[in-house]
């Protein structure tokens, strides 16, 4: 039986990989994905007409013109959707206009100026972004095998791969799968490199690839730090638990070598930080605070309180339902709630979360993973690194979700992966305690024969 593990391991991948791809033309509409595909025009920009300085052009920022979406959002997605368009022949001139989705206008009127993509070209976009999500699934896979063994994996992944808000955000055609994929391969380096270092095996070969990843993950979307962030201090407080000064030292130089090599490259993918990088990721800052000032005052009953934001931890991964839009004003859009109607009746959408039997019995199971982690006998390979890297990137990314104004699901999507994970424990852990129990009672019942 054991043989044939390895082969259910990867079927069990493959068919959450296609259950992901499959529904992408049933997700329903959102106006982020125009403004995504619109500035794939950059590809031609860099790649065909070799006009860096457009590119690279710096203050002014004015809403919604090309050099403020340009400093706001990642690059690679766009300059996917670019490439993948050149492949299918789908020329700039196809693009909807600028800045892809006029949010001052209603739906009729967005559609009456085309600045909805045809179905074409949104689904280009579409499974751009949808890939590299389905990419992300083995790497869950693989993070709960590295910690908590097959049980802890396959609780994970279908957590994960069947969660409805990654599926609803991860099909899109915006930057969400980008950064789910690289965000999670980051984070799959890391606990690699500290279960080889466990093992007393080399591991300074996978520092690049740590800086790699990390690299592909901030130039998706900014909002992967918490990844990059969890990934790197997971590394540096294993070495710090092994309690070897040497192997301390050196993890921390190579460390800080891969935080420079990630910074500089993801500054290399982003021509809109290549005029004097310093300033220019001062301002990306102070546009990303001058856009969320102005979504708190245009699309929302004012800033959360901080008490709610905690909240928000405990209820976002399973006790919420999709949000399908931010603007309040999209819910009198008759096309936009058919789309929704149909994608809930169909079979794309993954399991219910909210006040549901599966959104409290998944949170039961995160917080009996959380447990888990604490509890010296349950732990994760009875050992501490796995629990203080888990806490560490979940600090990280409760930090980012504290800070934020908003009451976006979308925004809380790095937490999710993490959830995920944890939740894939609890199971695991009973699993572990069951098998001794009855390997112990086995072994008694054949020594008292």
């Amino acid at each position: 039986m054991k043989r044939w593990l390895p082969l259910l391991d990867i079927l069990t991948c493959v068919a959450l990989m296609a259950y992901v791809l499959l529904g992408v033309p049933t997700v329903p509409f959102h106006g982020d994905e125009p403004m995504q595909i619109y500035m794939s025009r950059d590809y031609e920009t860099a790649f065909v007409d070799r006009n860096a300085d457009v590119l690279t052009q710096g203050p002014p920022y004015y809403i919604d013109d090309d050099n403020q979406l340009r400093i706001l959002n990642g690059s690679v997605q766009r300059y996917t959707v670019g490439l993948l368009r050149q492949v299918a022949g789908i020329p700039r001139e196809s693009l909807p206009p600028r800045p892809g989705w006029d949010w001052g206008l209603d739906y009729a009127r967005n559609i009456e100026t085309d600045h909805r993509p045809d179905d074409a070209l949104l689904l280009l976009g579409r499974y751009s972004s949808a890939v590299m999500l389905a990419a992300s699934i083995p790497m869950v896979f693989a993070i709960g095998r590295l910690l908590g063994g097959r049980p802890a994996a396959y609780g994970a992944v279908l957590i994960y791969a069947l969660h409805p808000v990654v599926l609803l955000n991860g099909r899109r055609a915006v930057q969400e799968g980008a950064m789910l994929c690289f965000g999670l391969l980051t984070i799959l380096t890391a606990v690699v490199i500290n279960t080889r270092a466990g093992r007393g095996q080399r591991v300074w070969f996978l520092f690049p690839a740590l800086a790699a990843a990390g690299m592909m993950a901030l130039a998706s979307k900014h909002a992967a730090a918490p990844f990059v962030v969890g990934a790197f201090a997971w590394v540096w407080l294993a070495a710090l638990l092994r309690g070897n000064l040497r192997g301390l030292l050196t993890t921390t130089g190579l460390l800080a070598a891969c935080t420079a090599a990630a910074v500089a490259g993801f500054i290399a993918l982003s021509p809109a930080l290549w005029r004097d990088p310093p300033a220019r990721l001062t301002d990306l800052f102070t546009v990303r605070t001058e856009l969320l000032d102005l979504q708190v005052a245009a699309h929302s009953d004012g800033e959360t309180a901080l008490s709610q934001r905690i909240a928000g931890l405990l209820r976002e991964p399973f006790l919420r339902p999709n949000q399908y839009f931010e603007s309040p004003a999209w819910a009198e859009f008759a096309p936009i709630s058919a789309e929704i109607a149909a994608y809930e009746a169909g079979p794309w959408h993954g399991y219910a979360t909210g006040i549901t039997v599966s959104g409290i019995a998944l949170t039961l199971l995160m917080l009996g993973g959380l447990v888990v982690l604490v509890v010296p006998r349950w732990r994760p390979l009875g050992a501490w690194w796995p629990t203080a890297g888990l806490g560490i990137w979940l600090l990280a990314t409760a930090g980012t979700m504290l800070v934020n104004p908003l009451d976006w699901q979308r925004y809380a999507l790095p937490l999710l992966p993490i959830a995920a994970v944890v939740a894939g424990l609890a199971p695991a852990a009973l699993i572990k305690r069951y098998s001794l129990r009855v390997q112990k009672s086995t072994t008694m019942n054949t020594a008292s024969a």
